[in-house]
């Protein structure tokens, strides 16, 4: 299906990372504008870019398995493709140490935002790599969408574990899980459920199973 800004087909961005949160979290700042593809990691984001030649920006984390971040942006900057080697790369990570953001820009990133996210900062640097692509520098963030971005990231971008969390409680079996623990994962459940419905995950089963099995050892 084609979308189009305009008369002009909308820029598509791939966002690479392996917390389905935050690729959805970045979709909602981003997606009324540009066009997004999505990857878990840097070897299926090398596989989508190769695969797909409509992909005009790069947003990607840092750690990631299988494939890093600086993997997939020194495999994207040694390609033979002029298309591969030459599309703009945004990095976005939690870390911020200098030596993080000098070996992105050393492999080859194009722009280094932290987290949590500014989303007018996020969307201004998509549009400036997509600008020469599409002659316009593209729509400005309306309020209503700040506002919103703003709730998403204070509740999801600064909560980095929430995948990982989902993880841990999806394990737990009768008798096997310690009191710190239990409560731990019942102050997480609220957060789990709020990001399954902003961010329509479809967790519901998952969650509802997990609550029923911390009811039972509770």
């Amino acid at each position: 299906m084609s979308f189009f800004r305009g008369s002009i087909e909308r820029a598509r961005v791939l966002v690479v990372d392996d917390s389905r949160v935050i690729r959805k979290a970045i979709g909602k700042v981003l997606g009324s504008e540009f066009e997004l593809t999505e990857a878990e990691d840097g070897e299926a984001g090398w596989d989508t870019l190769t695969r797909d030649d409509r992909t005009e920006v790069v947003i990607s984390d840092i750690q990631m398995p299988r494939l890093d971040g600086y993997g997939m942006i020194c495999r994207i900057r040694a390609a033979e493709d002029p298309r591969l080697r030459d599309i703009p790369i945004i990095v976005i990570t939690g870390a911020e140490d200098e030596i993080t953001k000098e070996r992105a820009y050393a492999c080859g990133a194009n722009d280094f935002i932290l987290k949590p996210i500014d989303s007018a900062q996020l969307l201004n640097c998509v549009q400036n790599h997509t600008t020469a692509n599409h002659g316009s520098a593209g729509a400005q963030p309306s309020q209503a969408m700040l506002r919103h971005a703003a709730a998403v990231e204070e509740a999801v971008m600064e909560e980095p574990g929430v995948d990982a969390a989902l993880e841990i409680l999806q394990g737990p079996r009768p008798g096997t899980i310690e009191p710190y623990a239990l409560d731990l994962a019942l102050k997480v459940i609220p957060l789990l459920e709020f990001c399954d419905r902003e961010f329509d995950l479809e967790l519901s089963e998952e969650l509802r199973t997990i609550k029923n099995t911390l009811s039972r050892i509770r």
